[in-house]
C-alpha cells in the first residue's frame, strides 16, 4: 500500500555558499560529512541548554552553481521555519552565505510503495531551469525504521499537478497529510514540534539517537555537551513510543492526554492520527512485549517498542526497568 502526499506543513530554507557544510556542522546534531550530492541526513538543531529547537532534514542537490558553490536545503516544519531562519542568520555572522526561505516557490511531495516511482517521474523537473534547489527525489534517511522506503521530492509549486493521488480519498479530504502521518506513527517515527517540543524536548526523548540523527564522533556543535553527557551516563528517563487505540472506534485521542498504568500516570500523548499515535513514556514503566495502558476515561491503548530500536539499548532499558521494579517491591 503506497501513497503520494503533498506536505503543506513542511517549509524549505536554502543555504548557499562554499562554507555551507562547515557552517551547519557546528549547529546540527548529525555529521555534515555524511551529506553528499543527491543525499540527505536528518537530525536536530539544539539550544545551548541541549534542548531541541526543531528537527530537520538536510538535502544536498546534485546541481552545483557555476562558481562552485553548493546549496543545502533544510526541510523543517512550517511552525518552526521563521525561528530557525532567524537562528541561522544570527549564527552566520560574517560567513559568505545566502540563507533564504524558498517555501513559497517549492513544495515537498512524500511518496512510498508502488506510487513512488510514478510520482517522482511525473513530478520531477529538469535542473536546466537554472535553479539549484534540488528538484530531485531524496530517500528519507530514516527509511530503515519504516516498513518501506520513504521518498521526498522537491517540486516547483507552480508545476504541481492539480491532483496528487493518495490511497484514500476520504483521508485526503479530512487530513491532506493523514496517510503520511499514519505511516510514520505506526512505525514509531515522529517529526515536527508535537514530538520535538520547542525548548522542552531532549534529543534522546524523541529517539534522535536510535534514528541515527546524532553523531558522537563529530566535533563540537551547539547543545553537544548535555547530549554527550546524557549518552555517556545513560540518564534518559523517557522516550517516544508508538501506540494504537484498542477499543472505542471513533474515539479521538488528543495531544497531552495522560496515560495510566495501575492508576498511576506513566506518560502522555504527543500526537495522533486516527487510531495510531506517539506517546512520551517513562522508561521504568516500559515492557519488552506490547502492553495496554489506559486513557483518563478508561479507553485502552497498546504501546510497544519499535522493532528498529537497538537491541543492546533495549536490554539496558529492560535491565533498568527490572531494577526499578525490584527496588519498589523491596
Amino acid at each position: 500500500m503506497g501513497f503520494n502526499c503533498l506536505l503543506p506543513s513542511r517549509s524549505l530554507i536554502r543555504i548557499s555558499g562554499v562554507v555551507s557544510h562547515e557552517f551547519l556542522q557546528g549547529l546540527f546534531t548529525n555529521d555534515l560529512r555524511l551529506l553528499l550530492p543527491g543525499g540527505s541526513i536528518w537530525g536536530c538543531f539544539l539550544y545551548h541548554t541541549g534542548r531541541v529547537m526543531c528537527d530537520a532534514y538536510l538535502y544536498q542537490p546534485t546541481v552545483v552553481k557555476d562558481n562552485g558553490q553548493t546549496s543545502i536545503i533544510v526541510d523543517v516544519h512550517s511552525d518552526m521555519v521563521n525561528r530557525l531562519q532567524e537562528h541561522l542568520l544570527e549564527m552566520r555572522m560574517r560567513k559568505k552565505l545566502q540563507i533564504e526561505n524558498i517555501s513559497k516557490d517549492f513544495t515537498i511531495l512524500a511518496s512510498t510503495g508502488p506510487s513512488c516511482s510514478s510520482s517522482s517521474s511525473s513530478c520531477s523537473c529538469s535542473s536546466s531551469s537554472g535553479n539549484d534547489c534540488g528538484m530531485e527525489t531524496y530517500v528519507d534517511p530514516r527509511s530503515f525504521a519504516l516498513p518501506t522506503p520513504l521518498h521526498k521530492s522537491i517540486l516547483p509549486t507552480a508545476e504541481i499537478p492539480t491532483k496528487t493521488t493518495t490511497t484514500t480519498t476520504t483521508t485526503r479530504e479530512r487530513d491532506p497529510e493523514g496517510n503520511y502521518h499514519k505511516f510514520l506513527y505506526s512505525a514509531g517515527v515522529g517529526e515536527g514540534p508535537d514530538v520535538f517540543r520547542h525548548a522542552k524536548t531532549l534529543p534522546f526523548e524523541a529517539n534522535t539517537d536510535f534514528l541515527r540523527g546524532v553523531s558522537f564522533h563529530k566535533g563540537c556543535y551547539i547543545g553537544q555537551e548535555l547530549t554527550h553527557r546524557t549518552h555517556v551516563m545513560l540518564v534518559t528517563r523517557k522516550r517516544t513510543v508508538p501506540f494504537q487505540l484498542r477499543q472505542s472506534a471513533g474515539r479521538v485521542v488528543s495531544k497531552g492526554e495522560a496515560l495510566f498504568a495501575d492508576g498511576q500516570k506513566v506518560g502522555e500523548v504527543l500526537t495522533s492520527c486516527g487510531d495510531v499515535g506517539l506517546a512520551l513514556l517513562r522508561l521504568r514503566c516500559l515492557r519488552e512485549d506490547p502492553q495496554l495502558l489506559l486513557l483518563q476515561d478508561g479507553v485502552a491503548v497498546e504501546v510497544r517498542i519499535p522493532k528498529w530500536w537497538d537491541a543492546r539499548e533495549v536490554r539496558k532499558i529492560m535491565s533498568m526497568t527490572t531494577t526499578t521494579t525490584s527496588s519498589s517491591q523491596g
